[in-house]
């Protein structure tokens, strides 16, 4: 009911009633993931391959109701250092009968400091739970590497991992960092740590065969954490309606899945388990995901899918993943990592 209600509200009400009805907790709660679909990666055990992708929870204020839904952790952001309202609406659109999203939000974000504050209850009340946090720029920044630093510093205690998004399509000129100076860029957020909290970079799928080699070749050379592949695309297929297509952003959804597919498998290949990779992008359905961990992924992520399937999803694809690990003779996802169906 409550997700035949969403898909009737415009887009960006429709994101806001959600995140209320978790916080009112009327999103209920699911089953916890089987024992037997927990992956163990950076010295955390999470629960399920399956988390939820940045974007949905930007300002970190549904966290613990999220996992309650079964995913095995949630990614918060993206942050950015100072409060700012992003691009103005309309600034998401919805193509039902292709399960497309696109949007061009821009980095809303309520600043490092609210967020972090709320980040920082959560921890104390859910030390264990598996928590990604994404980090970007502010608009005006003219200093990239400083904004990121910044996060680094504030989030690396509360964060199982943190990220920097490198790709949204929506920010001038920050998918250009995914290649110029990258190596020089890694360096000096690693050398920002305090700790050894795993430190990823977010790529785009917009990607050619020698950026993705250069990209692949200095996540192994720089030892870092992890890859999350691949954020929006420009990209506009015919099959999208002209109205919907001639909107400005992000493309995402089911028109996503081949091209994020292609993208990790390329990746994959490259580096050949050296560096991990999350897999996001145009996950709609059980099968979706085990492609995405027979391609070379070692976590998976969602948000459009839950759009239009709803949190009957995440438990699909936790199903589907313990099918594929039974019907192979496997003991955990992470076994599936690479093989061919």
């Amino acid at each position: 009911m409550m997700h035949r209600l969403l898909l009737a509200l415009p887009p960006e009400p429709a994101h806001r009633l959600s995140l209320k009805a978790l916080q009112w907790g009327l999103a209920g709660r699911a089953p916890q993931p089987d024992p037997r679909l927990a992956v163990r990666l950076w010295g955390q055990t999470f629960p399920s391959p399956l988390g939820l992708a940045a974007g949905f929870d930007k300002q970190g204020q549904v966290m613990a109701p999220l996992l309650r839904l079964g995913l095995g952790f949630v990614e918060v952001g993206t942050i950015t250092p100072a409060p700012q309202p992003g691009n103005p609406g309309p600034r998401v659109f919805r193509a039902p009968a292709q399960r497309a999203v696109i949007n061009r939000y821009g980095f809303n974000s309520e600043g490092h400091a609210c967020v972090q504050a709320r980040l920082s209850a959560f921890r104390a009340a859910h030390p264990e739970a598996a928590l990604g946090i994404n980090l970007g720029m502010n608009k005006a920044t003219a200093r990239p590497l400083d904004a990121y630093k910044k996060g680094v510093e504030l989030f690396e205690d509360l964060a199982t991992y943190l990220v920097i998004n490198l790709s949204s399509p929506n920010t001038q000129g920050l998918r250009d960092q995914q290649t110029q100076g990258l190596g020089e860029l890694i360096d000096d957020l690693q050398a920002a740590r305090r700790h050894a909290t795993p430190l990823l970079l977010k790529v785009a799928p917009d990607l050619g065969r020698d950026q993705i080699a250069l990209i692949a070749e200095t996540a192994r050379a720089k030892r870092l954490d992890g890859l999350i592949v691949a954020n929006t695309t420009l990209d506009r297929p015919a099959t999208l309606p002209p109205a919907f297509a001639a909107q400005a952003g992000g493309l995402s959804g089911a028109p996503l899945r081949d091209k994020a597919l292609a993208v990790l498998a390329a990746f994959y290949s490259h580096l050949q388990g050296d560096v991990p990779l999350i897999a996001v992008g145009g996950l709609m359905s059980g099968g979706d995901a085990v492609a995405r961990l027979r391609a070379g992924a070692d976590l998976l992520q969602c948000y459009t899918g839950l759009i239009y399937r709803g949190p009957k999803l995440i438990q699909e694809i936790n199903q589907a993943v313990l099918q594929a690990i039974q019907h192979a003779g496997l003991d955990s996802p992470a076994a599936l990592k690479g093989t061919v169906a």
